[in-house]
This record gives C-alpha cells, structure tokens and sequence, in this order.
C-alpha cells in the first residue's frame, strides 16, 4: 500500500514540477500524465552515426531514447524518456520486479540496430500492479501533435513477472537473476529460454536422486556406492557456469534441453557412465564421470564429490569433447 501511495506522490512531483519551477529539480523533470521528461543534455545518451537511421513513420514524430512507459496510480499511463526513466520505473514495480528490471536493464546496450532501424532501450508496464514488465528495444510515438506519447516496442527482449522472480529465489536475489539472465541474453540466449530453463532447474533440483555404484573410485578415494543429490550450491553453479553464462564453448548444447531433460542426462551418466580418473581429483573425493549423450553430440561430463561413507554430491557438470 505504501508502494502505491508513494508512487502517486512521486507522480504529483512531476506534475508540480511541470507548473511551479521552484524547485532546483524542475530544470531535470518536466512531465504530464502521458507526457515526456525531457533532460539536459548531458543526461540524454549521446547520440552516434547511426541516429539519422528512424524507426517506420518517423513522420509521426518519434524520439529514439531510454523510455519507460507505466501507469501511476491516481495519475494514469505515463511515458517517461531520458536517463530518468529507470529512476521512476523503479518506485512503479513491487520489489523483486523493480530489482530484477534495474539489474538487467543496466548490462543492456543503450541502443542497437534492428531491421535497418536504430532502436533504444526501454521499460514497459504489461498491468496496473507492477508485477509484469516487459523490456527491449524502441521508441516513443508522438501522438496528436506531441500531447500523448505512446511507447513501442519493436524487439522484446524479456517478460518477467513478480512469480517467476520469486521462483528462482532460493538460488538467486532478484538482483542476481536480473543480470544473469542479460548476460545469457548478450551471450545469445533468448532470455525467455533461458528463464525457463534456469526455473525449471531451480524446481527440479531439489528432488533429484541418483545411485553411483562405486564401480570405480580412482585407487584411493574410501567412500561406498550410494546416492547422489544435488545441493543449492551445485544448482546455482550449473546454472551459472554452464546454462546461462558464456562460460564453456559447448555451453550451447545446454539450449537444446528443458531442465528436465538435462536432469535426466546428468542421472543417467552418474549411473551407466565411464569414471575418468585423469579428470577426478581424489584428494577431494571427486570423480569425473562421463557419458557420450545423442541428445547433446557430445559427452557429458559430471563431477560428484563423496560426502559420507556413503554419500555424494553433484558438483558440476557440462559438456566435453566430441564422443
């Protein structure tokens, strides 16, 4: 409820800083309900080269800048453009949102070039709530001689909602996650895949079970055959080091698979697997498994580490040499 209180005084702020100029802040902050902030220019992004190249019916009036597009209670639809708009998306959005989009807004380029169009970043706010935003590349339209602004999106990046968040919380903030999921995306991930496939990961993990037999335990590690688990800590690492960040030059082979499949993979090399003892490190009781996948193309690796007598861990596992 405070959220939305202060969100309607931040958007009376605006309004009075439209009309009164008292304020030092009102040479920064100039806006009205579906209105545009306009900034001084050493707060706009610097235009390049390319910024003759205009979106499709530049007639209409278009600005290529940072947006952000969202509705003020009490106020209604707001546009807002320049480098303030991350600024007032993030008192619009209940937290895990707000901090998701500030964390992967920030790692994305400032502009890009689509489709023979020069396209800028932006917010924008898919309900009422706050609790679904989408962010990617555009524009803001000019309606009915600059008194309406509309916000376009031409090439969406991500959706994310306050649920799937919240989903992945056990592994990562929101923060975390956020910037996560941009880098997979500027690695060449679509981030929407990569969102599913690191959440169903987080919700699968915790119920994963293996059994290692102990066929082989490279001479001189003294633990017995038992199961397998995956900890918080693996998950996040798998996630992290070989699904979403550019990390390994096989980590592509990983956007083939839905989390379940993977799990499966990793189940299935722990049990029916070579053990290679020239990639395991005994005096940590880890063994290095391996097991060519036709899923993959490739062999898959993992690492478990005995635990207890016994006892093991997963504590990686990503794609090698070709089988």
């Amino acid at each position: 409820m405070w959220k939305k209180i202060l969100a309607l005084l931040f958007g009376f702020l605006i309004l009075g800083l439209t009309v009164s100029g008292a304020s030092a802040t009102a040479g920064l902050v100039n806006g009205t309900v579906n209105g545009t902030v306009k900034l001084p220019p050493g707060f706009s992004p610097e235009k390049g080269p390319g910024d003759k190249v205009q979106p499709e019916n530049a007639g209409a009036g278009i600005v290529v800048e940072n947006f952000f597009g969202g509705f003020v209670p009490g106020i209604g639809w707001l546009v807002v453009i320049g480098g303030v708009a991350l600024a007032i998306s993030k008192y619009l959005y209940s937290k895990p949102v707000s901090e998701f989009t500030e964390a992967f807004y920030k790692e994305l380029p400032d502009r890009i070039s689509y489709n023979g169009q020069e396209l800028a970043k932006g917010i924008e706010s898919k309900n009422f709530w706050g609790t679904k935003v989408e962010i990617g590349y555009g524009y803001v339209k000019k309606k009915w001689g600059g008194l309406k602004k509309e916000t376009v999106i031409v090439k969406s990046v991500i959706t994310i909602t306050r649920d799937e968040v919240k989903a992945v919380k056990d592994l990562f903030s929101p923060k975390e996650y956020g910037k996560l999921l941009a880098q997979a995306y500027l690695n060449g991930w679509d981030a929407n895949k990569a969102k599913k496939l690191a959440r169903g990961f987080a919700k699968e993990y915790k119920t994963f079970r293996a059994y290692y037999n102990a066929r082989s335990l490279c001479g001189s590690v003294n633990c017995k055959p038992g199961e397998v688990i995956i900890t918080e800590k693996s998950a996040k690492h798998i996630i992290e080091a070989h699904i979403l960040v550019d990390s390994h030059p096989l980590k592509s082979k990983f956007e083939q698979l839905t989390a379940k499949q993977l799990l499966k993979l990793i189940k299935d090399t722990i049990e029916n697997g070579e053990v290679n003892c020239a990639e395991s490190r005994t005096d940590l009781k880890r063994i290095a498994i391996e097991k060519y996948q036709p899923k993959l193309g490739v062999k898959l690796r993992v690492v478990i580490q005995c635990i207890g007598k016994s006892r093991w861990k997963v504590i990686t596992a990503f794609p090698v040499t070709k089988g």
